[in-house]
């Protein structure tokens, strides 16, 4: 046996507080390790003791194998638990581990290293009988177009050291080919510190399914049924749901057990995953394996009333698994959506910024490492929380989703969770009839996923912006309540809405009159006719704004972010709301220059023009690394390059002038 009872977690975030409270509830002393933004995050706190392993960037520090090592041996850790990202699939790491001396919480390095390459991997699964996607490693640039003929369009390219969705690019065609393999390399390079590529055709109509599986040291493996991760957005997940509607019973075995006899052929020990395609006739196909604890456990523990992380923790010390296949019972139906720092409405770009509120629904699981005051940074991904639910159904799961969603506030970063409530909310996915082409091939820009603010949001807003909000009603010696008597006030209040539709300002001015004990209020849109209220009262207490509006009462949590502007929360959509600013000008074309703006925080990694060139509308003309994700920026018309004003490496802001392009009319 290995028993151990300190624990080192090697990661951060939520993950990291999800194991930190399994392991206190074994009794194990929990060490966590932080960088210079996390000096006072909750997984710091949380845990028994805590480690500085050096500055944010990840390379520097929980990437790090000798600080992570290093950690150990200062704090006196006896195990590690890598977590999900970073190190927690590298094979050096798990190696370096075991030669300290020290217990690794997952499976062997060699294992790692041959289910870590995906070309081996393939090879691998092969030889144990198990189907995989037709395709191979791209060994030369010149054998391209030859192994791409073979594989046939669509077809992927993937980075054999990566996951998460990151080096993966579609070609559909010849003309598409180089520049595809060109993106994939250079994400794959920079996200794992390796270029090799491997191509693989696209299965039509196919849906994601994994199976998760458990396997101990005496040979024994079981698994805990599938999870349905269909709906994907640029290859990263969004939602994932446990059992997926489409797989029977019996499939659902048949899966397991092709899972189980892959484990068990490479020697599998811990909780691993293994990734299929399942297109339309239920043909499934293997696509990689995930030799860690997914993000996305959750859900498979809601259905089995299993704590995978302590499953880890006894298959670690070296104890046998302590259920059998036949004891695993699956109960209802558990979704998970991924809350992430993005804005929807901008092409999901991600989001950098200090939350001002947090207010997740008490009504679900929500699995999550921010609160009030958190600093987003770009440095680590942009998931910032887990929304969880469990029914006896997928319909109410979606209904508790849907109304945790409405009853959650996060004001403070643009974030996504308006466009999930929206999704599951979608009838192609409730129908459950979604494959991993249903978002790339909708229009998210359509009326369905941007709406616009209610208009008592956008009331209400306006109240607080211009002071006009009362004290709350207090309660009289007789057991009532009274409120305070409104402001006689009579102004013009005109308020710029940040997000909207078409992406530009709408702007509302509201002529706000005094009438009896209320005001009576005009609200001018442009486009749209005018709109009449009486509000009866409105008052603020505790980052909530009450208004009473034609009688009906409302509330909406709400954040101010300077003199001028606020956050609010309006049901599942949070909006940035300020005064109107008249003189405003556009600054991105200046005198027949188009200034190229930075859309986020971020490090140029690429710059594919000089000064002199020239560039065509939509031609990518440099790429910025945000959150590990790759953007190209362009512009919209043709131009010469006058000036650039970056360089490659360089750390840019939100709104920074990257590039003049002067316009060619």
């Amino acid at each position: 046996m290995n028993n151990f009872h300190t624990l080192l977690i090697a990661n951060r975030g939520e993950i990291a507080r999800r194991i930190i409270t399994t392991a206190k509830r074994l009794g194990i002393k929990t060490i966590a390790v932080y960088s210079d933004i996390d000096v006072e995050a909750l997984h710091v706190r949380e845990a028994d003791q805590a480690i500085y392993i050096g500055p944010a960037e990840s390379s520097s520090s929980y990437s790090n194998i000798d600080a992570i090592l290093n950690a150990c041996a200062r704090t006196g850790a006896q195990a590690v638990h890598p977590g999900y990202g970073f190190l927690a699939e590298n094979a050096d790491f798990a190696r370096a581990v075991q030669e300290a001396g020290l217990i690794f919480v997952g499976p062997s390095a060699d294992v790692i290293d041959l289910m870590g390459n995906k070309s081996r991997a393939k090879e691998a699964m092969q030889q144990a009988g198990v189907g995989v996607v037709p395709g191979g490693l791209v060994r030369e640039v010149r054998d391209l177009e030859a192994l791409a003929s073979e594989v046939g369009y669509p077809l992927m390219f993937k980075a054999t050291a990566g996951g998460g969705g990151r080096g993966m690019r579609i070609a559909l065609n010849d003309k598409e080919l180089m520049s595809s393999y060109e993106a994939a390399k250079s994400e794959a390079l920079s996200s794992f510190g390796s270029d090799e590529i491997i191509i693989e055709r696209v299965i039509q109509e196919a849906r994601h399914v994994e199976v998760q599986i458990l396997s101990d040291q005496q040979g024994n493996c079981i698994h805990l049924g599938e999870r349905d991760c269909s709906m994907q957005r640029r290859f990263q997940k969004v939602v994932e749901e446990a059992p997926s509607p489409v797989v029977s019973a019996e499939l659902r075995a048949q899966m397991g057990a092709v899972a189980c006899a892959a484990g068990q052929s490479i020697d599998y020990v811990g909780a691993g995953t293994i990734e299929f395609l399942l297109d339309k006739n239920n043909n499934f196909y293997f696509m990689e394996m995930n030799t860690r604890l997914q993000v996305e456990h959750g859900v498979t523990e809601m259905i089995t009333g299993l704590d995978l992380v302590e499953l880890q923790l006894q298959i670690a010390r070296g104890e046998s698994l302590p259920i059998r296949q036949e004891e695993v019972v699956f109960k209802g139906h558990a979704m998970e959506l991924r809350v992430c720092a993005e804005d929807p409405q901008a092409q999901f770009l991600p989001q950098v910024g200090r939350i001002s509120l947090w207010h997740p629904s008490p009504y679900i699981r929500v699995d999550s490492s921010v609160e009030k005051g958190t600093e987003i940074s770009p440095f680590y991904d942009s998931m910032i929380a887990k929304f969880m639910a469990h029914a006896p159904s997928r319909e109410e799961v979606i209904r508790k989703l849907t109304y945790a969603c409405s009853t959650s506030a996060l004001l403070g970063v643009k974030n996504n969770i308006d466009f999930l409530s929206r999704l599951i909310n979608h009838p192609v996915f409730l129908s459950g009839k979604g494959t991993i082409n249903f978002l790339s091939n909708e229009d998210l820009s359509a009326d369905y996923w941007c709406q616009n603010p209610s208009e008592r949001a956008l009331l209400a807003a306006a109240f607080v912006l211009n002071g006009l909000c009362t004290e709350p009603p207090f309660q009289r010696a007789d057991g009532g309540f009274e409120r305070q008597r409104t402001q006689q006030l009579r102004a013009t209040h005109i308020i710029d809405i940040e997000h909207s539709q078409n992406s530009s300002p709408m702007k509302t001015q509201y002529v706000i009159a005094p009438k009896g004990d209320g005001y009576k209020v005009t609200a001018f849109t442009a486009g749209s006719e005018e709109h009449f209220f009486h509000v009866d009262y409105s008052f603020e207490k505790n980052h909530e704004v009450v208004i009473v509006v034609d009688g009906i009462r409302e509330k909406y949590k709400f954040a101010r972010a300077n003199q001028s502007g606020l956050w609010i929360q309006d049901g599942s959509a949070a909006w940035y709301i300020q005064r109107a600013q008249t003189d405003k000008k556009n600054n991105d074309v200046v005198d027949g220059m188009v200034l190229l703006r930075a859309p986020m925080t971020g490090k140029v990694i690429s710059i594919e023009v000089a000064a002199g060139d020239a560039v065509q509308a939509e031609q990518s003309l440099l790429v910025v690394e945000s959150m590990k994700m790759e953007v190209p920026l362009s512009i919209s018309v043709n131009g010469v390059v006058s000036e650039v004003d970056v360089e490659v490496g360089q750390q840019i802001s939100a709104g920074q002038i990257l590039m003049e392009i002067e316009h060619n009319e």
